[in-house]
């Protein structure tokens, strides 16, 4: 999995490339098939007429990464911050101001492709503690009208993990607070939980949609896939189960293609790639949005990126 700037390799797989087009229009307002075949080192002995191929002359591979800009586009609707060319084959920057899903996904594309363990302060803001508080928002849109979320994740130490499960508890208003079980006092961190999503009933009674959700950067998260385990984390954590257990939720900033969602959604629940967090993103709170904003543009001016 390649790493801006760096280049990926010419057998990477179609998600790759398209993020390659995408960052290379990002960074040159303007980018195509030839770009793409040329920056992998794949040199054709055909001339090409005013830089742009014949569709019947595309390289197999950039077709893929064209289809899936496409389709990633048919996922984002207006939070696609790209357009495609006519030809489908040419890639160029909108030519109206950006929106705020724009924004989220030029966030979120860096987040895949940026180093985020070396990498991920930029603006004195953590990339890997905003894409939980992104995660959170886009949980809540997802549920819809009357629904709440929270991020629960431990790992910027703001309080101790007891503290975080009885604030969870009274929040979704089950569990009734925090009880380690056995000899287990809060060893395991946050227990793979970084967000929490619910939907209370009026009469405020037990038994309602929560979801637990965990959160990746970067393109290393399938073995982390199947290790959130709402049944057991309340078990160990908190004196009393919820009357339904948990779903699963699972945030990757990612756009992964078609063929890769089920086996994922198998092992991890519900999942949000990047187009579907993009595509839940109509309510994000203005706190945030000025993060996503604020690391967006210092992250791209670090790697040769236009911040705008």
């Amino acid at each position: 999995m390649f790493k801006w700037p760096g280049v990926p390799s010419p057998l990477a797989d179609e998600h790759e490339l398209a993020d390659f087009v995408e960052l290379s229009c990002w960074q040159t307002g303007f980018t195509s098939a030839v770009a793409l075949e040329r920056s992998l080192g794949r040199v054709a002995d055909y001339e090409h007429s005013g830089g742009v191929e014949e569709e019947e002359e595309i390289p197999r591979y950039a077709q893929r990464a064209y289809s899936e800009i496409q389709r990633r586009i048919e996922a984002c609707g207006e939070g696609y911050p790209f357009c495609l060319g006519e030809n489908g084959v040419t890639l160029y920057p909108p030519p109206c101001k950006s929106n705020g899903k724009q924004a989220i996904y030029k966030y979120l594309l860096l987040a895949t492709r940026l180093n985020m363990k070396s990498d991920r302060i930029h603006a004195g803001i953590d990339g890997t503690l905003l894409f939980e508080e992104l995660s959170a928002e886009a949980s809540r849109d997802y549920f819809g009208d009357r629904s709440e979320s929270m991020v629960f994740g431990t790992s910027d130490g703001s309080s101790r993990f007891e503290e975080k499960v009885d604030c969870l508890c009274a929040n979704i208003k089950e569990g009734n607070g925090y009880e380690p079980k056995g000899d287990k006092q809060g060893h395991e961190r946050d227990g793979k939980l970084d967000v929490v999503a619910w939907k209370h009933f009026s009469d405020g009674f037990p038994g309602k949609v929560i979801a637990f959700g965990q959160c990746k950067t970067g393109t290393h998260y399938s073995d982390d896939a199947p290790n959130l385990r709402p049944d057991s984390f309340c078990a160990k954590w908190m004196h009393s189960r919820p009357a339904l257990v948990p779903l699963r939720m699972f945030f990757i900033a990612e756009a992964l293609p078609q063929g890769d969602f089920y086996n994922l959604a198998s092992d991890a629940g519900l999942l949000f790639d990047r187009c579907r967090i993009v595509d839940y993103s109509n309510q994000v709170r203005q706190c945030v949005m000025t993060k996503v904003e604020d690391w967006t543009v210092a992250a791209a001016n670090a790697t040769g990126l236009p911040s705008r």
